[in-house]
């Protein structure tokens, strides 16, 4: 029982742990990331302001040339998140990045996105196993309202279970996918709560704070806001990274 205890990670610590870890990486950090953060702030940009130009124009043919920016945007800004997150983490996690170079795409980033697209079926199967029986229980009792919400407790306790996939196949691109979401799920027995906290439910309320801010109608907002979300995201890589050095040395 004692050593269980013991592998429990401290919720608190880590939050402030992450905040003194980005800081004290801030210009290894810079160095790493100023391109992608570059290109990715560029993008926000185009798709906050750029595109509302094109989205307000009636032609037919200028609507689908917006459409059209706007779907390379979105798919651009998931392919730099995906870089800069991986060399987010490997510098977190001490790892040598490719060749120094300002930006990169190698065995990491192809399975770090194949990892958040198996992910992702799989919260949304969890979803649908959990709406099933939900909703059949609350057939029961009537209108339940804001009760349905749980229906997304389930999944998203797996998501923070298998969340340390990410840092494991940054760090090691060699590691097959499902040895790495096995390891995850096995590492944080215990840790499942807290992992949920701090992989899901605290960059969520994080990024709802930013997009509240980005609407509040301050001068500049919008734009402030764009460039928060690449702001926070070491934070956020930072809080995950420690998780999974703190139970990687425990398992």
């Amino acid at each position: 029982m004692t050593d269980h205890i013991a592998t429990r990670l401290p919720l608190l610590k880590l939050i402030l742990g992450a905040a003194v870890f980005a800081y004290e990486k801030r210009f290894v950090l810079v160095r790493s990331l100023w391109l992608p953060f570059a290109i990715g702030m560029s993008l926000s940009f185009a798709d906050s302001f750029g595109l509302k130009i094109i989205g307000e124009q009636k032609e037919a043919d200028e609507v689908a040339a917006g459409y059209g920016a706007q779907i390379f945007v979105i798919t651009a800004m998931f392919f730099i998140t995906v870089i800069a997150t991986v060399r987010a983490y490997r510098v977190f996690l001490e790892c040598d990045l490719a060749d120094n170079s300002p930006i990169s795409w190698g065995l990491s980033e192809t399975k770090f996105t194949l990892a958040m697209f198996f992910l992702a079926m799989i919260f949304m199967f969890a979803l649908a196993m959990s709406s099933t029986v939900l909703v059949t229980i609350f057939k029961a009792f009537g209108d339940v309202g804001y009760l349905a919400m749980l229906n997304f407790l389930p999944p998203i306790y797996i998501a923070g279970r298998l969340i340390l996939v990410f840092p494991e196949v940054s760090r090691n691109p060699e590691i097959g996918l499902f040895e790495a979401f096995k390891w995850s799920w096995l590492v944080t027995k215990g840790n499942g709560l807290v992992l949920m906290f701090l992989a899901v439910l605290f960059p969520v309320a994080i990024a709802l704070a930013i997009n509240w801010f980005s609407l509040a109608g301050v001068p500049l907002a919008e734009l402030i806001g764009a460039m928060l979300v690449w702001v926070v995201l070491p934070f956020e890589v930072a809080l995950i990274a420690l998780s999974y050095s703190t139970l990687q040395k425990l398992s």
